[in-house]
């Protein structure tokens, strides 16, 4: 019985696991090219494999379970755009540094903060 419950209890989790990763995902992929959630989610899910409604399926939990190769992708795929979005802002913050902006500039405050929220989800890689 409690095998049971612990093989339960870890689906609802990756459920959840998967549903905050596809929101970070359709976030930056909405920002990145400046785009609403619909087509955003269809090129997310392109690139993962799957369809659009699947992803829908299990952001509402209509299902219940994400299998291994599902997770490891869309794992992937987070680490992927986050370590893109990492070099663009690093990019950025050159560009601002080059053009002899001061490090006051709120474009150049936002890039670094930026930049270090994603280097700190990424655990320092870079």
């Amino acid at each position: 019985m409690q095998e049971k419950f612990r093989q339960m209890n870890s689906a609802v989790s990756d459920v959840q696991e998967f549903n905050g990763i596809a929101r970070a995902l359709e976030r930056s992929e909405v920002r990145r090219r400046k785009t609403s959630l619909g087509p955003a989610r269809k090129d997310i899910a392109r690139r993962l494999g799957i369809t659009a409604s699947a992803i829908e399926n299990f952001r509402v939990l209509r299902t219940k379970t994400v299998p291994n190769w599902l997770m490891s992708r869309v794992r992937a795929e987070l680490i992927s755009v986050l370590q893109s979005e990492v070099q663009n802002l690093e990019h950025e913050i050159q560009l601002h540094k080059q053009a002899g902006s001061d490090r006051s500039g709120s474009a150049l405050v936002a890039a670094e903060t930026s930049l270090a929220a994603a280097k700190q989800i990424l655990g320092g890689e870079s």
